[in-house]
């Protein structure tokens, strides 16, 4: 029997992660199973005893702190638990997603398909704000991604101990700081690829998804876009990466604007969100920043 590890990290109190923890304990896919949660906060923000008595399974749930605020922080925090216990897979979820019960079969399915490395997928919202819509990734499925975002991993174990690099603390308050280490082990060879059969479903507060958080992430999107393609590809071929997004993302911006007229709402939010995306791309080139997460 296979032993798989998630990592869950906790910046603040959420009560969406008594449902994320069961969600992972009634997969349907038996397995060896250990539940990390990292603990990034000064406070006290967990009831750990709720937690613990959510498991009706053999199932060993571990805690963890890292003082260090900022969320690259409490990842590195897992890559260091990873490198001292054993395990055959590793699963990164957001403290607000909910696993499907199916999700793990289905892992295993395209990894079977695939012969990948790491697999990741759409996080969709449940409540259907359109602002998350927008914002959701899609791929066709078993296709080879370039990178994945820890809110829907499933990864072996055994990458970690081959690589040094970690998640970049000079995102700290940008985000994006999983794009970019997924990028790197894309670049070290690592396959990762897109299973649409294994959707992690978010529970996000919706009075934080408006408008103004929309072009917030939006442009914190655009703004890390140097600090990431400097790390990935250098000082020099970098400006190449930046001006050929900065065109993608514009070029996207035009596509919804000519098809406004099949559905307003919509298709005007996908113009606003590509053209932010284009705009912050080109001033990251200036070191212009929006940050929004505060350490």
């Amino acid at each position: 029997m296979f032993k798989i590890n998630y990592y869950i990290c906790v910046s603040k109190a959420n009560k969406n992660i008594f449902n994320c923890i069961e969600s992972i304990l009634n997969q349907t896919k038996r397995s060896k199973t250990e539940i990390y949660i990292i603990i990034n906060s000064k406070k006290n923000i967990l009831n750990k005893k709720k937690i613990l008595d959510l498991n009706k399974k053999d199932i060993k749930i571990n805690f963890a702190t890292e003082r260090k605020i900022g969320i690259p922080f409490a990842r590195n925090k897992c890559l260091e638990i990873m490198r001292s216990t054993r395990s055959d897979f590793t699963c990164f979820i957001d403290d607000d997603g909910i696993l499907p019960k199916t999700w793990l079969s289905n892992m295993f399915k395209a990894l079977d398909q695939t012969n990948s490395d790491i697999i990741t997928g759409p996080q969709i919202s449940k409540t259907k704000n359109i602002y998350e819509v927008v914002l959701e990734r899609h791929a066709k499925h078993n296709s080879k991604v370039n990178w994945a975002a820890t809110n829907n991993v499933f990864m072996k174990s055994n990458i970690i101990s081959n690589i040094k690099f970690k998640f970049d603390i000079e995102l700290k308050n940008l985000g994006c700081d999983d794009q970019l280490f997924f990028s790197q082990l894309n670049l070290k060879g690592y396959k990762i690829y897109w299973n649409k059969y294994s959707p992690v479903f978010e529970n996000r507060d919706q009075l934080r998804s408006n408008f103004l958080w929309f072009i917030k992430r939006n442009a914190r999107f655009g703004s890390s876009t140097k600090i990431i393609y400097t790390k990935l590809y250098g000082p020099l071929k970098c400006l190449f990466y930046i001006v050929s997004k900065f065109f993608i993302e514009f070029l996207k911006s035009l596509y919804y604007l000519i098809l406004l007229p099949f559905n307003f709402k919509l298709n005007s939010l996908f113009v606003i969100q590509y053209f932010i995306r284009s705009f912050f791309t080109a001033l990251s080139i200036f070191g212009v920043k929006v940050e929004e997460y505060k350490t």
